[in-house]
């Protein structure tokens, strides 16, 4: 009897431990779906891609990568990392996520959505706005995929469209700084200069920290010749902290300073440039040049290295490159290295192939010159010359 009471006993503590293990289950996929909800088609904004409670973008990728795995049939949870994979410039990978949850669950139109965000981002501009389109006929109904409809039909050169959905978005957002944006590049489209500075002043004033319309206005006063305007606008943008290590509005002023004729000032720019994104090769053989004609030529190469690195194929780089070793730092291997990569850049110029056989042979010669050899060949060269008989004068001959 005491037996059959103990098992009921076990059995009912196993019932009991079983179902919290169930509500905790529960509670746990309760709070994943909570943070994993689907877009509020009705809403105003779209929120944040990932919205986890984790961290960093690999906690939360490791995360839904174990969920994957157990639920590879979830549309959601492909979705759900298609946006980390969106967030972290991981195209390809986004791509095949939201196509993957597509496949499973061709209902939701955030899903269309966000494909029309990542095809955006790979600049394939008519599927993106093909998606785009989807969403909204599926009853997406919000500001920022009208802006987008905007952006690819003006990218898909549809203007018409472009102001219809332009105008939705006013409606909706009456000051959004993209609408004065879009606006000021079809005003330039038709040739309405004195609209398009307008509109991009709009687009400033609307949100100070808007580098597009800064960069387009800088583009403009260049173009048309206007180096003091174009610098008066990266002032401007320069007094915004957020814009202040944007890498291309540094080489922007390092471009206008040297038309401006201020070629110190400039090298200050591009030097910022270069620490915020060492890609912009043309920038770097700027730097690279300067500091060789200034005589300061391990800054020089230190440059001219990191332009040939963007850009393996700049032949004059690595010529300059080349001579800086050969004549200054004395570097005959380096030298014969980057001439000899400028020679295969530009196999019919024979000067620079001679150059990297010159390097060869003075390579030998040194080799020679620090060998036992060259000491023994040159006591015998002065044993040779002492062994030699003396040749004197014949005599003058009489009368001569």
């Amino acid at each position: 009897m005491k037996y059959e009471i103990k098992l009921l006993i076990i059995k009912a503590q196993t019932e009991v431990y079983a179902t919290i293990k169930l509500v905790f289950i529960a509670t746990f996929c309760v709070i994943f779906l909570a943070a994993c909800s689907e877009i509020d088609i009705l809403s105003d904004e779209i929120p944040p891609l990932s919205d986890f409670s984790l961290k960093t973008n690999s906690q939360q990728l490791q995360f839904i990568n174990e969920i994957i795995e157990n639920e590879p049939t979830v549309a959601m949870y492909y979705y759900r990392r298609s946006l980390i994979f969106l967030e972290t410039k991981n195209w390809k990978n986004a791509q095949n996520d939201i196509n993957k949850a597509i496949q499973l669950d061709a209902n939701k139109p955030n899903y269309f959505y966000t494909q029309a965000l990542i095809l955006e981002k790979a600049k394939n501009y008519q599927a993106a706005l093909l998606s785009a389109q989807i969403a909204e006929n599926k009853g997406l109904k919000q500001v920022d995929l009208y802006m987008l409809l905007s952006k690819l039909y003006y990218l898909t050169k549809q203007p018409i469209q472009t102001v219809q959905y332009l105008q939705k978005v006013k409606e909706i957002y009456p000051k959004k700084p993209e609408v004065y944006y879009f606006q000021g590049l079809i005003s330039y489209d038709v040739e309405d200069t004195l609209n398009t500075i307008h509109y991009m002043n709009e687009a400033i004033a609307a949100q100070p920290e808007f580098i597009d319309a800064y960069k387009y206005l800088f583009r403009l006063y260049d173009k048309n010749a206007r180096p003091k305007a174009a610098f008066a606008v990266l002032q401007r943008a320069i007094q915004q902290k957020d814009l202040q290590k944007d890498a291309e509005l540094n080489a922007m002023f390092g471009n206008i300073l040297m038309k401006l004729e201020e070629e110190d000032s400039a090298m200050v720019w591009y030097r910022k440039a270069i620490q915020y994104d060492s890609s912009n090769w043309k920038v770097a053989n700027e730097l690279g040049h300067y500091y060789v004609e200034n005589k300061q030529y391990n800054l020089g190469v230190k440059y001219l290295k990191v332009a040939t690195k963007a850009n393996p194929k700049i032949v004059g780089a690595n010529y300059l490159m080349a001579a800086v070793y050969e004549y200054h730092i004395k570097d005959l291997v380096q030298a014969k290295q980057n001439y000899e990569i400028a020679a295969n850049l530009e196999p019919y110029n024979q000067s620079l192939i001679e150059s990297a056989k010159k390097m060869e042979r003075r390579i030998v010669y040194e080799e020679y010159r620090k060998s036992p050899q060259f000491i023994i060949d040159q006591f015998r060269k002065k044993q040779d010359s002492l062994k030699q008989p003396l040749v004197l004068p014949e005599p003058a001959k009489n009368g001569q």
